[in-house]
């Protein structure tokens, strides 16, 4: 009998190891999966901080872990390992997927990349002027002008996958196409404008890395590993150039070879195929988690200047987005230089619009770098984010999903 059961448990064990990427594909193609994920964590992170063990999570976090060897030492509190490390991934993934889409999808041709690159634009500067607008008077919290720029892929594609039918696949890859040069754009902001200063010899050494691997992009001997040693080199390049060095991913991505051949995968294709599970189940939940605990108090409502950087973060996320990405592709269409997305109308656009105000991952990721020394200004920062995020969702869903009997209701009034 003990033999037996030893047998079965056995095969057991097979049966799930042979499961388990199938499973892992399943969970892959659903693409709201990061989107249900980072809600977890943000939910679990808030009862926590906002519960006695509050302490545990916060000393945890701020934990210090050393990496290196001789002079070679990264030293960072274990939230920021997550963000300038782990979060490499991240932005590896949407370099990887920028690359994917200018070699292979809509950002190749320029007609049909130009309203969602347009929108995208508008979708960037609309909100940042009016955060701006608003926080005009209150110098400490301009550095966070950037934060309501942002749109969270996952979160979005969650949204617009419950509406199911009632939003065509090609208004699904506007959304998808707008999100991606909007993370461009982020990405450009990020190194611009949060670094620490530049440390120039680090930041030569990171140009020549990346200089040999775009040459020898092609070359036979460019394996997923040498890519992978290199890609390491780089990072510790940027990290020690005082650029951020979350964003040596999203230039990894860039530089990585793709084949435009059928039958044949490249190192770009190994690579989003190896990290792309370990950014939606790992990284992205793990940031969420780390970064979302905020104590729900009065103190950080209260502190001064913080009701201006709210409402700036909030209307730019709920109002701006909508206005930026509206404005611009009805200003596209009209002049004839693009046209909306097959079967949808403008109804739907707007709809877009509101969703695309879901800013969580970047823009909580951004205004952690903007207020790195005001601790205060991040917990209402984070609040903020939260708030207009859910509520760009909430509308966003309600309005594409009943948008012909708003259209009815605004017909009869007009």
């Amino acid at each position: 009998m003990h033999e037996k059961l030893k047998k079965i448990a056995a095969r057991t064990r097979i049966i799930h190891l042979v499961r388990l990427p199938e499973i892992l594909r399943v969970f892959l193609k659903d693409e709201a999966i990061g989107g249900k994920l980072i809600l977890v964590a943000a939910l679990l992170a808030l009862l926590i901080a906002n519960s006695p063990l509050a302490w545990v999570y916060n000393e945890f976090w701020e934990k210090h872990l050393s990496i290196g060897v001789n002079n070679l030492v990264v030293d960072l509190s274990l939230r920021h390992w997550v963000s300038e490390g782990l979060m490499a991934l991240f932005f590896l993934v949407v370099g990887l997927e920028i690359k994917r889409e200018a070699v292979k999808g809509q950002l190749r041709q320029f007609k049909s990349a130009i309203l969602p690159i347009g929108a995208a634009v508008g979708g960037m500067v609309v909100p940042a002027a009016l955060f701006v607008m608003i926080n005009h008077g209150q110098p400490a919290n301009l550095e966070g002008w950037a934060i309501p720029i942002a749109t969270d892929i996952a979160f979005a594609l969650a949204v617009i996958n419950l509406l199911g039918r009632r939003v065509s696949s090609s208004l699904k890859v506007f959304l998808l196409t707008l999100s991606i040069v909007d993370d461009i754009g982020a990405i450009m902001i990020i190194g611009l404008f949060y670094g620490d200063g530049f440390e120039l010899p680090a930041l030569a050494a990171a140009a020549v890395i990346a200089a040999s691997l775009f040459f020898f992009r092609f070359h036979k001997h460019m394996s997923l590993a040498v890519f992978g040693l290199a890609g390491l080199a780089f990072w510790l390049a940027v990290y020690y150039s005082g650029v951020h060095a979350s964003i040596a991913g999203a230039f990894l991505g860039f530089l990585a070879p793709f084949s435009v051949q059928e039958n044949r995968y490249s190192v770009a294709e190994k690579l989003e195929r190896l990290v792309l599970p370990i950014s939606t189940f790992v990284v992205v939940p793990l940031f969420a988690f780390a970064n979302l605990g905020v104590k729900l108090t009065l103190d950080s409502l209260q502190a001064p200047g913080a009701s201006y950087l709210i409402w700036g973060i909030i209307l730019g996320l709920f109002l701006g987005k909508v206005i930026g990405i509206s404005l611009v592709s009805w200003i596209l269409v009209k002049l004839r230089l693009a046209s909306l997305p097959e079967n949808s109308n403008w109804m739907q656009v707007i709809g877009v619009g509101f969703i695309a105000g879901i800013g969580f991952t970047v823009s909580v990721f951004i205004a952690d770098l903007a207020f790195s020394e005001k601790s205060i200004l991040i917990d209402a920062a984070k609040i903020a984010i939260l708030i207009g995020s859910t509520a760009s969702a909430i509308f966003g869903y309600f309005f594409l999903r009943h948008r012909k009997r708003i259209k009815q209701v605004l017909d009869t009034e007009i």
